[in-house]
C-alpha cells in the first residue's frame, strides 16, 4: 500500500512537473534598444579613444547637469567640456552594465539605455576609479538626445590633481 501511494505521488510529479509553469512569455522587440545601446558603445569608446564622434548626438543634445549648481549643456557646450576633460586625463571604461529603459506611464521599453559603470581616470601617474550611472535618450535616428548621469566627476579630478603637483 505504502508503496503504490509512493508511486502515485512520483508519478504526478513526474506528470506535472514537466508541464511548463506559465503560458509562453510575449516577445519583445530588443532591436531599438540595441541599436541604441551600441551607439552609448560607441560614445564610451569615444571616450577612451579620445576621439569624440559627435554625428551621434542629436542637434538638440542636452546634457543634464545633475551636479551641485551645475548648469544643462547643448550639444557644442558639451563637446567643449568633454574635449577638456579628455586633454587632462585619460579614460578606460572597466565594466559597464546596460539596461533598457522603460515608459514610466506604461513600463514599455521606450528606447532608451541606462548604465551603470566603473571609469578608471588616469591623470599624470594618478589613478582613481569613478562609479558612474547614466541614461540617455535617443531620437529616431539613434542619435542621443540627452544625457544625464551621477558620480562625483569634481572629487576625482580633486584626487587626481592632489597626487599630480
Amino acid at each position: 500500500m505504502k508503496k503504490s501511494l509512493l508511486f502515485t505521488i512520483l508519478g504526478a510529479f513526474v506528470l506535472f512537473g514537466c508541464a511548463p509553469p506559465c503560458p509562453e512569455c510575449p516577445t519583445v522587440d530588443m532591436s531599438s534598444y540595441e541599436n541604441n545601446k551600441a551607439t552609448l558603445e560607441k560614445m564610451f569608446a569615444g571616450f577612451e579613444s579620445q576621439e569624440l564622434d559627435s554625428t551621434i548626438l542629436a542637434e538638440n543634445f542636452v546634457e543634464i547637469g545633475t551636479g551641485y549648481e551645475e548648469p544643462d549643456r547643448n550639444k557644442e557646450e558639451s563637446l567643449e567640456n568633454w574635449n577638456g576633460m579628455m586633454s587632462m586625463m585619460s579614460m578606460n571604461l572597466k565594466n559597464a552594465v546596460y539596461l533598457p529603459g522603460v515608459d514610466t506611464v506604461d513600463f514599455a521599453l521606450d528606447g532608451s539605455v541606462r548604465y551603470y559603470g566603473t571609469w578608471e581616470m588616469t591623470m599624470g601617474e594618478a589613478t582613481k576609479d569613478l562609479m558612474a550611472y547614466g541614461s540617455m535618450d535617443f531620437n529616431d535616428e539613434g542619435q542621443i538626445t540627452n544625457l544625464q548621469h551621477y558620480a562625483d566627476f569634481t572629487a576625482t579630478v580633486k584626487a587626481l590633481m592632489a597626487e599630480n603637483p
